[in-house]
This record gives C-alpha cells, sequence and structure tokens, in this order.
C-alpha cells in the first residue's frame, strides 16, 4: 500500500481510504443482497445495514482524527494530559453517548417482533432489563455532559 502525501489528506490518505473501502464494501453487499444476487433475506440486509452505519461512523472518526492531527500545529491550543482540548474530550464524550443511544436502538428494534406479537420470552426480557440500565446510565450521563457544554457556552457568550 502506498502512502500519499499531498492533497488535503496529506499522510493520512490512506488511512481515510481504508474507511471508505469498509463502507464501499458494506454498500456493494447491500446492493447485492437487494438484488437478490446473494443473500437475499431481511436478516443479512438489516445485519449489513447495521455494519454500514458502524463502518460510516468509523469513517467519521478517522476524518475527524485527521483533522486534528492536520490541525494540531496550526494553532495554540489548551490541552491536557491525554494531548486532547476540552472541546475535544467532549465530543469524544457526546460520541460515546452516541453508540450506546445506537446500542439501545438497535436492541429495541431486535425485539420488536416479539413485543409487538405479545411474545415474551427470558431474553427478550433480559434484553430489555439492560436496555433499561443503559437508558438510565445515557440519561445521567447526558446531564453531565449538558452541564459541562453549558458551563463552557457560558465563558463564550
Amino acid at each position: 500500500m502506498s502512502v500519499t502525501t499531498t492533497g488535503p489528506w496529506g499522510p493520512y490518505h490512506d488511512h481515510i481510504g481504508e474507511g471508505l473501502a469498509h463502507c464501499a464494501d458494506y454498500l456493494g453487499r447491500l446492493q447485492r443482497s437487494l438484488a437478490g444476487e446473494i443473500a437475499p433475506d431481511r436478516h443479512y440486509f438489516t445485519t449489513k445495514a447495521q455494519a454500514l452505519r458502524d463502518a460510516s461512523t468509523g469513517l467519521l472518526r478517522r476524518a475527524r482524527d485527521v483533522e486534528r492531527w492536520l490541525g494540531q500545529g496550526d494553532a495554540d491550543h489548551d490541552s491536557d494530559d491525554d494531548g486532547r482540548t476540552p472541546a475535544e474530550r467532549l465530543a469524544a464524550r457526546a460520541d460515546a453517548l452516541a453508540a450506546v443511544a445506537t446500542e439501545v436502538a438497535d436492541t429495541l428494534a431486535w425485539a420488536t417482533g416479539d413485543l409487538d406479537a405479545g411474545e415474551g420470552n427470558l431474553v427478550v426480557g433480559e434484553a430489555l432489563g439492560d436496555t433499561a440500565r443503559q437508558l438510565e446510565r445515557l440519561r445521567r450521563t447526558a446531564g453531565e455532559l449538558a452541564a459541562e457544554v453549558a458551563a463552557i457556552a457560558a465563558r463564550h457568550v
């Protein structure tokens, strides 16, 4: 694999290209599935659609990382021991919240068939119990994050 060092992505061109290739792979699988060429069932399609979502989230994270890496030399930022600015740490926490929210949504979507049919089973019940705990954690963490963002906003108004 050759490393391209020119252009807007600089030496990180291949890092971005790799993430884009993952997205293209899952999109191709979805297109072939929808056309009936491979695994034309809904379960396969849904699984690959979730994988595409995850790959595109990964691509966005890669792009943000590159933006941060290339921008570090452009400006003087306050940062802590981990090298991230307060805004970058808040963004990372928001991304983590989004990941948990996505997991909750996936679990609820998975359980929908059984719930709508009025069928109860131990696996669905345990999954919903875990989901309720995740939602409570989301509520607390989102409240903490909102307070921190509000405090930063108040300093910049």
